[in-house]
């Protein structure tokens, strides 16, 4: 009995991991997320369980995901909170992480799209540097995601 409770154990565990690592997936669902609270909320639900130590970009698109569903509350009271949480999150980790492409590219895109008055476009400039000078470096998967984004 103990053995067939360590084998579901490890195979869940292997489970929740796998929803974790892959990156192609969670840009597609990136992408829809800008404009549509099922794709945002399906984002945040297969990142919730990331470590951001094992999976620090991962991570990140768990941030990004409670950020992106300010768009969709009302409340501005609750909108700000939840803006001021996940940007200090979200700069705390690339200050553990300050030369992951994909964590600097996605807050270069919230610091882009975000309102003016919010003031969170400090790291803008440092940040599209670092994107640019890394760039060729990627992945050809993530050279794509970058590259489609900010050509458009």
């Amino acid at each position: 009995m103990r053995v067939i409770f360590i084998f579901i154990f490890l195979i869940s565990s292997f489970l929740i991991n796998a929803q974790c690592s892959d990156l192609i997936k969670l840009r597609d669902i990136y992408m829809l997320s800008q404009s549509d609270i099922q794709s945002c909320i399906r984002l945040n639900n297969l990142t919730k369980s990331c470590d951001s130590k094992l999976e620090p970009v991962q991570y990140s698109y768990n941030i990004i995901s409670d950020l992106m569903l300010c768009n969709f509350t009302l409340n501005p009271y609750t909108k700000y909170k939840i803006f001021k949480n996940s940007t200090q999150k979200l700069d705390s980790l690339i200050l553990l992480n300050p030369k992951h492409t994909e964590i600097r590219f996605l807050r270069y895109l919230v610091q882009l799209n975000c309102p003016k008055f919010l003031l969170y476009d400090v790291h803008i400039d440092d940040d599209y540097k670092l994107i640019m000078s890394n760039i060729q470096s990627e992945p050809n998967d993530l050279q794509n995601f970058i590259y489609t984004i900010i050509n458009h």
